[in-house]
């Protein structure tokens, strides 16, 4: 149990737990002189409740995180009362999206203007799935691509997104098992980025890099380049397969073929290499029959093989393939598996990749005390909690007792912190959808304003066309009529909550742009008119006195 010369008061203690396929794992620690120390580590192992990511057995679920975080609260001689959890499974995958805008006259963008190409990629329209993360990839304004838009003068801007979405029902349930336990979920964190922005290295990020994580249920595979996520993808297959497949064809319990697994996985063996002793050889299984080791080994890489397949070809389908400069890293459970790089080297689909490295341990300096000692921190399994833990930046542990603290002064604090921060993000909330619809009056502007133009072109083109003049008064008072009282309050409401904001200004630009083009359709339909009018006098009068002639003769 920890004593009061291990832990500061000034240094929040972060807690994290990770919900795999094969364990529920637990971690604690601090930022400590430039690193991290890791205070105390706890796991359960699980059968039969989380599945590829998913928690489909919400009852044990919440018995083994329960179990978890009682372990972490005795080892720190505090009560954890809120985590951060990981977020993974078969359903996270990345969607891109790109957002063109006209901006009608050459324009310095604006942080607003991305804000709204921002918001408008959020909108994914795929029913039972939420976003989980918006990545922005980069700008096009009149054709020239860059990554920084800001103050760039342009009519034109599209913006291309990389959206990160899973299944509602993912988070959902792992929202349901916290509060069974009365745990608060201080962040859910992306647990395949969280991994892949401690496993990789800065020159692998922005050389371009893909990692595999090879896990119990699932493969992920993320792709980097120039520091930015490019791509991200879960393949529903993972090394518990290869424990199914030996279960099935040896006809041997979970357990015994886990062991089978380690003691004789070999991800790659060379065609050159002598299997003669190979052949001879013979496993004795707990029920005692005799099965050949190369057999076993058949069994293995079949369905490692169609592991590595699957994950080379999400690796071309990133559209990065060929431009990933540091190669491929591999990581997660798997990577603990003997020749595990020679197999993505010669893989089947005959990828070449340069550069194949196994990452079994983050790159950040971490420090574990002896209270974590079952944690190994040089093991690829261990990447994943440890990167969430070192996501976290809020305090997760109750009041030291030494401190002198009350504690019920303490939990009043921490009442008026949630209220406060409820209050901020219903204000938010509002904000945001108020300035959405002023995002969506601003559109109907610029749709109005393209189609008077138009229609002012037409009249000038066809002055004669009655029917085209009369269309186009018509339309004045549609096109005028989108600024009308709710479009006024809402801009006042804005104006109230957001003092000189961007967008409120562009609303207000578009609305005298709207009426001085209402206003140009009018004098076009009116000279056109007069124009008219005026011809057709001196028609009647020409064809009065041509008829004048006639009856004088």
């Amino acid at each position: 149990m920890m004593n009061e010369s291990n832990i500061g008061m000034n240094e929040p203690i972060i807690v994290a737990v990770e919900l795999g396929t094969s364990r529920i794992s637990g971690i604690a620690g601090k930022k400590k002189d430039g690193s991290f120390q890791i205070l105390a580590y706890a796991e359960e192992q699980t059968t039969a409740c989380i599945k590829r990511g998913l928690v489909y057995n919400v009852e044990k679920t919440t018995r083994s995180i329960q179990k978890v975080v009682e372990m972490l609260s005795q080892t720190l001689g505090q009560k954890v009362y809120r985590v951060y959890v990981g977020i993974g499974g078969q359903s996270v995958r990345s969607i891109r999206k790109k957002v063109p805008r006209n901006m009608l006259e050459q324009t310095s963008i604006t942080a607003a203007h991305i804000e709204e190409l921002r918001k408008e990629s959020m909108d994914i329209a795929i029913p039972d799935y939420e976003l989980l993360e918006n990545i922005p990839q980069g700008y096009i304004i009149d054709s020239s691509p860059t990554d920084d838009p800001q103050g760039v003068y342009g009519s034109n801007i599209e913006g291309e997104f990389l959206n990160i979405v899973a299944r509602k029902q993912l988070r959902g349930n792992i929202q349901t098992c916290f509060n069974n336990v009365g745990i608060e979920i201080a962040g859910t964190k992306l647990s395949p980025i969280e991994l892949a922005k401690n496993m990789l290295t800065e020159h692998e990020k922005r050389a371009g890099c893909a990692m595999v994580d090879l896990g119990a249920g699932t493969t992920t595979v993320v792709v980097y380049k120039q520091n930015i996520i490019r791509y991200l993808v879960t393949i529903p297959i993972g090394f518990n397969n290869i424990v199914d497949d030996l279960k099935s064809l040896l006809q041997i319990e979970d357990k015994e073929a886990t062991d089978v697994l380690i003691k004789y996985g070999n991800a790659y063996v060379d065609p050159d290499e002598d299997v003669t002793e190979l052949l001879k050889d013979n496993y004795k299984t707990s029920n005692g029959n005799l099965k050949p080791v190369i057999g076993i080994h058949e069994i293995i890489n079949a369905r490692l093989t169609e592991i590595i397949v699957n994950a080379v070809v999400q690796i071309v389908n990133s559209g990065y393939s060929d431009v990933l400069l540091a190669g491929v890293v591999i990581t997660g459970g798997g990577a603990n598996m003997k020749n595990i790089d020679k197999a993505f080297k010669n893989n089947p689909r005959q990828k070449k990749f340069e550069l194949i490295r196994v990452a079994k341990s983050i790159v950040q300096p971490v420090i574990k005390s002896t209270n974590a000692a079952s944690l190994t921190l040089d093991n690829a399994m261990s990447g994943s909690v440890i990167s969430l833990l070192l996501s976290g930046g809020v305090n997760c542990v109750s009041p030291q007792a030494y401190s002198g603290n009350d504690i019920f002064e303490a939990n009043k604090t921490d009442q008026t912190i949630h209220e406060n921060t409820a209050k901020n993000d219903a204000e938010k909330k509002l904000i945001d959808d108020m300035i959405a619809r002023l995002t969506t009056f601003k559109d109907r502007m610029r749709e109005h304003i393209n189609r008077l133009i138009r229609q002012q072109n037409a009249i000038e083109a066809n002055p004669k066309n009655k029917a085209l003049r009369n269309e186009g008064l018509q339309y004045i008072d549609e096109a005028m009529a989108v600024c009308n009282e709710d479009y006024n309050k809402l801009l006042q409401s804005l104006e109230v909550k957001l003092k000189n904001d961007q967008r409120i200004n562009e609303a207000k630009s578009l609305e005298q742009k709207l009426s001085e083009q209402a206003s140009t359709l009018k004098d076009a339909i009116a000279k056109a008119k007069k124009s008219t009018s005026l011809f057709e006098r001196w028609k009647a009068k020409l064809e009065n006195l041509v008829n004048g002639e006639g009856e004088n003769e």
